[in-house]
This record gives C-alpha cells, sequence and structure tokens, in this order.
C-alpha cells in the first residue's frame, strides 16, 4: 500500500511537517527561555531601569515678586534665565561634546572644561552644563544640535542697588534660596544668584 502512486505525497508532507513542527518547538522553547531571563533573572535590574526612565521628581520653585521701595523704584527683582544640562548616559564622546560646549561658553576655560568632561563622563541621566546663561550662550549652544542637551527655566535675582537695604531685603543663591549673613556677604551671593 505504502507504494501505491496515490499515497506517494504522504511520505514528503510527514516529513515536511515533522520539520515544521521542530522548527515552531525550537522557536516556542527560546521564547520561553528568552521570557524566563527576561522576568525571572533580570526582573530586578529591569524594574531599577525603568523607574529610573519612568519616575522624575522635579521641584519647581516659585518665583520671586520684585521688590520696591515707597516710592516704586526697584530694590530686588527676578529674571527668567536658562540653564543648559545634559543626558551624560547618551554621549558617546564626552571630551569632544566638552570642547564644542565650551566653545559655546562665555567664560570657559581648561578646569571648567575639564569638570565638564567629568560630569559628562558618568552614567547619569542628568547633569547640570551651566546654569542662568545668557540668552546668546543659550542660543549658541542650541546651534550645536545635540539630542542629549537642553533647556531650563531658572529664575535668577538681580539687585540694582546692590547693598543697599539688603539688611532688611536679604539675598538669594544659585538655587533660590535664601541666605543670611552667617552663609556669605551680599558680594558673594549676588555673584552666585
Amino acid at each position: 500500500m505504502a507504494d501505491h502512486p496515490a499515497n506517494a505525497w504522504r511520505a514528503p508532507l510527514r516529513g515536511r511537517l515533522t520539520t515544521l513542527a521542530a522548527v515552531f518547538a525550537l522557536w516556542a522553547l527560546a521564547v520561553v527561555v528568552r521570557l524566563f531571563f527576561l522576568q525571572v533573572l533580570e526582573h530586578d535590574d529591569l524594574v531599577a531601569r525603568a523607574e529610573r526612565q519612568q519616575q522624575r521628581v522635579v521641584t519647581t520653585v516659585a518665583k520671586r515678586g520684585a521688590i520696591t521701595d515707597r516710592h516704586g523704584r526697584l530694590l530686588a527683582y527676578s529674571v527668567d534665565t536658562d540653564t543648559i544640562y545634559a543626558v551624560p548616559s547618551d554621549i558617546q564622546d564626552p571630551e569632544e561634546v566638552a570642547a564644542r560646549l565650551c566653545q559655546a561658553l562665555d567664560r570657559c576655560d581648561r578646569s571648567e572644561q575639564r569638570a565638564l568632561v567629568t560630569r559628562l563622563s558618568k552614567d547619569r541621566e542628568f547633569a547640570y552644563v551651566r546654569r542662568r546663561v545668557t540668552p546668546r550662550e543659550a542660543q549658541k549652544v542650541a546651534a550645536l544640535g545635540y539630542d542629549f542637551i537642553g533647556f531650563l527655566r531658572e529664575s535668577k535675582r538681580f539687585y540694582p542697588n546692590r547693598e543697599l537695604a539688603s539688611h532688611l531685603l536679604g539675598f538669594v543663591g544659585i538655587d533660590d534660596e535664601g541666605l543670611g549673613r552667617g552663609r556669605g556677604h551680599l558680594r558673594r551671593g549676588r555673584a552666585r544668584a
């Protein structure tokens, strides 16, 4: 009966079906092994990575209002400025990026460039490049076209009359926190602001 020409198609079909079933079984086994590897062995690492990428706490600081004297003259006011940040984990060549950023920034010397290379070499999701830059510096850095460079808006405090009424007004540092007399004089606080 096996030699009958009407049944001759069954043997090659059986071989093809067996081969197809074996390939499908190997594919299913590979999927199960990969799922076991990801779901069981790499679970903690993947959960930690997902939390770092999906959850970020951003604290915002309210903008300080202008302070005037009784005649309406400004004693202290705030201006919005750009702060430049980077995503170091996305940077392939930190030395080249730091060199190009330093060319775009004013007053960037060798020591600041080395510090920038150090900050950009770390495996982190956020690092400051420079805080409270001028609009011209922000435009020059934006013109570089890096995807891993971003900008934040921060407030910078100005005191047009310097120390006038500083004992009443107080002053703020770079993080927009009030500074007292014990932490530095107005000149140092203004330079940081």
